[in-house]
């Protein structure tokens, strides 16, 4: 359970934002320091939502472990994000990081909860926050659309497909009520695939992959791989974006094709992919990417079947 949701965010003008940094932050320095006009937190005074409007519900990224990469790394997205008048209201979503004692500057300890997550911790979280908004957080009765970058892409196509009776390798899976679209971008599919792709990093990948989901020879990575699920997009998911940017150092162009390949076999709603351009992280601190891919999901479900 995100139990720092609630008390974490605010609402103005429809978009609900971090007021005080995640928990497994405390004691980095305030991260939300007074931000320039390029960087709004609300949406200009004349945003006014077109029907049909949707809210934007968005999981970083960060390999499951990075505490520096957390929900204010949408900062430099919003002004693309805010010039969609079909977006009502956006929230980004922290969640508990899997430990990562050796990271250069934020090492984290034993006794940090916040940082010594196993999955499904990380997937449960995330869905945690969303039943919260749908029953306190003003999302009640809305349509949304479920977005993602790295690892939080991940999330978001597996919190997009249906739950199944008695797997419980997703965590605590339920139906998503008003869930209309999905995004996820440069996205993880197949950890075992990724690890092969990229020898000269080939520590790193295990260390975080393992750290998150155990030993890939116990079968823990398995349950990280949505190319070999076997699921389809829940009905209510009439748009599927997947954005990828063939200069992305990290995550390679093979992931993005081999999962539309998975995505298009049940033949239902729109399922798109979206070439983006830049590294992995530039996608999101470069501010365009996501609106981008956002907005071609959004398209698709204003133009319906």
């Amino acid at each position: 359970m995100l139990r720092a949701l609630p008390s974490s965010l605010s609402t103005s003008n429809g978009f609900l934002h971090p007021i005080r940094p995640p928990l497994h932050l405390n004691p980095l320095p305030p991260l939300l320091p007074p931000l320039p006009p390029q960087h709004p937190r609300h949406p200009p005074p004349h945003h006014s939502p077109l029907s049909p409007s949707y809210h934007l519900i968005y999981i970083h990224g960060g390999a499951f472990r990075d505490p520096l990469v957390s929900s204010t790394s949408l900062l430099p997205s919003l002004p693309s994000l805010f010039s969609n008048r079909h977006i009502s209201a956006i929230v980004s979503l922290n969640y508990r990081l899997s430990p990562h004692p050796h990271h250069p500057t934020h090492p984290s300890s034993a006794d940090d909860k916040s940082r010594n997550a196993k999955w499904p911790d990380h997937i449960d979280d995330a869905r945690d926050g969303i039943l919260w908004l749908q029953k306190e957080g003003g999302m009640k009765g809305k349509e949304w659309i479920l977005a993602g970058h790295s690892v939080g892409g991940t999330m978001a196509l597996m919190l997009g497909m249906e739950p199944r009776s008695g797997d419980h390798g997703w965590g605590n899976e339920t139906s998503m009520v008003g869930l209309r679209g999905v995004v996820s971008i440069e996205g993880i599919y197949d950890f075992v695939a990724l690890r092969d792709a990229h020898m000269s990093m080939r520590e790193m990948y295990e260390a975080f992959t393992t750290g998150a989901f155990g030993p890939e020879g116990e079968g823990g990575w398995r349950r990280g791989d949505v190319v070999r699920c076997g699921r389809r997009m829940e009905e209510v998911v009439d748009s599927v974006v997947v954005g990828h940017s063939r200069e992305d150092e990290l995550v390679e162009w093979q992931q993005a094709v081999d999962v539309m390949e998975v995505l298009r076999r049940d033949g239902k709603g729109a399922k798109v992919l979206v070439e983006v351009r830049g590294k992995h992280q530039e996608i999101v601190t470069g501010g365009e990417g996501v609106g981008i891919c956002v907005g071609r999901c959004v398209e698709e479900l204003v133009r319906g079947p």
